[in-house]
């Protein structure tokens, strides 16, 4: 469905073009924690396979991945996740939970509209990681992320320090 190679918005387009509500909340969840986990990935202060193994093998749903990144990036970014993804509350509250509720046949079916409304802040979600990544020297798309080692700080982290203050 999706490769490394694809970028942010081809991906998001192939979305947010699915005529099928159901299979567009379930797509977006996807990406948005596909893009979470590398970003976990390549801003994190461990070396990729202690992440992978230590942190991310027991990693499913927002609150662990809220931990994990407050575990591994925050401490190099100073930012949360809560802090770079706009309007949080809604996707916690809102968006992010939808896709239980289809799998788990809670809700068997949703309009088009209420089921647009959180893919599209899912996705936004999404690009907010993605960029945030990138502000640091960091894209998510198109490569592998591999460290060997711990790190102490990021690559772009004075640059991308500034470019978030200023946002703020």
């Amino acid at each position: 469905m999706f490769l490394v190679h694809d970028t942010l918005e081809e991906r998001q387009e192939k979305i947010s073009s699915y005529d099928d509500p159901f299979v567009a909340v379930l797509l977006a969840v996807a990406d948005f924690e596909w893009t979470v986990r590398r970003a976990i990935l390549a801003l994190g202060i461990s070396a990729t396979k202690e992440i992978k193994e230590d942190v991310l093998s027991r990693c499913s749903g927002l609150d662990k991945y809220k931990d994990a990144w407050k575990k591994e990036v925050e401490p190099l970014t100073g930012k949360g996740l809560s802090e770079i993804i706009p309007d949080w509350r809604y996707v916690k509250e809102k968006a992010y939970p939808l896709r239980n509720r289809l799998v788990h046949g809670i809700d068997g079916v949703v309009t088009s509209q209420y089921a647009q409304e959180r893919v599209k802040a899912i996705l936004s979600a999404s690009k907010a990681v993605a960029e945030f990544a990138d502000s640091f020297g960091e894209p998510l798309y198109g490569r592998r992320i591999v460290r060997l080692k711990r790190r102490a700080k990021l690559r772009g982290s004075s640059s991308a320090k500034k470019k978030q203050e200023s946002r703020s």
